[in-house]
């Protein structure tokens, strides 16, 4: 076996315990550069042994139960009411003059309505919203100032991502995010279903100071192959009352902030 073959097999071999890995992480677990890193991982993506994501590689999925299809019509219509609540509970969470971020995603969409609610009302005034997603541009926009980010439009999603996507929110900075999630596990991480999404979530993140996810408690029982953060202090989680108490307690134990609405 090549070196080459051998340490692509050791990269492997992480990725299978971890999931997903940055390039910082596997410059330093296996002492190689920053471009023989990249090279690593470019080769194998070719094979397809592995997804490349922003910043980092994803774990291609081996189990056909593992779910990687996502249609904005069908999972709108899925735990309706306590989407709604998550989502009239986090517009009180938006204040004067924020500057936010907001996702695509169905529990996010009903938060859009009630914010837009709240701001049609006069209870807040000033708020700068960015988002990716067609269906909050069109419920906030009548009320307050909305920039509608470009990319590749996405009909399953209703949404756009991609490259220019990423661009846009690279030289921006909010004081708030709200982000949708397509599933959640208190020790994987936050999870999506394409690299798209998870690469765009990642960097709005990054640019944002206050990271709120709005998870409905089916969110807990789902699982995807694409983890694409961890769920660190800055996180805070919005989910509804049917969520598994066991859930709410090993995340506490883990100090992972989890509201329950």
């Amino acid at each position: 076996m090549g070196k080459v073959s051998s340490r692509e097999n050791e990269i492997l071999e992480v990725l299978k315990e971890r999931h997903r890995l940055d390039m910082a992480e596997i410059v330093q677990l296996f002492g190689i550069s920053d471009s023989t890193a990249r090279r690593l991982c470019v080769g194998l993506e070719k094979k397809g042994r592995i997804i490349r994501g922003f910043g980092g590689i994803h774990q291609v999925p081996d189990s056909p139960a593992v779910k990687t299809e996502y249609q904005y019509d069908v999972v709108a219509e899925e735990n309706a009411a306590e989407k709604s609540l998550i989502g009239a509970y986090a517009s009180t969470l938006v204040e004067d003059d924020d500057i936010i971020f907001i996702s695509g995603g169905t529990t996010v969409a009903q938060f859009s309505r009630q914010l837009a609610e709240r701001i049609r009302a006069g209870l807040i005034s000033g708020v700068l919203i960015t988002t990716n997603s067609l269906i909050n541009a069109e419920a906030l926009a009548p009320f307050t100032k909305v920039l509608l980010i470009g990319g590749e439009y996405r009909p399953h999603r209703r949404d756009v991502a991609g490259f220019i996507s990423e661009k846009m929110v690279a030289s921006a900075h909010f004081n708030k995010c709200f982000l949708g999630i397509d599933a959640i596990d208190v020790n994987a991480g936050l999870m999506v279903f394409d690299v798209e999404t998870g690469n765009l979530d990642e960097l709005v993140s990054a640019h944002s100071d206050k990271k709120f996810i709005l998870a409905d408690s089916q969110k807990f029982k789902r699982k995807s192959f694409i983890t694409y953060s961890s769920i660190t202090p800055n996180h805070v989680i919005i989910t509804d009352g049917k969520v598994d108490p066991g859930i709410v307690r090993q995340g506490t134990e883990k100090d992972i902030k989890i509201l329950v609405v």
